[in-house]
């Protein structure tokens, strides 16, 4: 099997989208967790099952994505070496 280039599939754009946005987002949901836990305030709560949610399925997508490209880039290896 051939090895994969993570330089070049991290840089595509749409991966850099889902760090960019997923990141904050976590970040914000532990902020949340933790002072909602902290001030006993249940909406924070509920913020933070939102935006786990959230950054959740920002983390799917980034990993989906990125199988996608490392099979298209073994593909592409594959095709060039025949």
């Amino acid at each position: 099997m051939s090895n994969i280039d993570k330089k070049e599939i991290r840089s595509d754009k749409w991966m850099s989208l889902l760090i960019k946005t997923g990141i904050p987002i976590a970040i914000i949901s532990i902020i949340c967790l933790w002072t909602g836990w902290y001030f006993k305030l249940p909406e924070l709560g509920n913020l933070f099952i939102i935006t786990a949610a959230i950054a959740l399925a920002l983390g799917m997508a980034y990993n989906v994505r990125f199988v996608i490209l490392s099979v298209r880039q073994i593909k592409a290896k594959q095709a060039k070496d025949k």
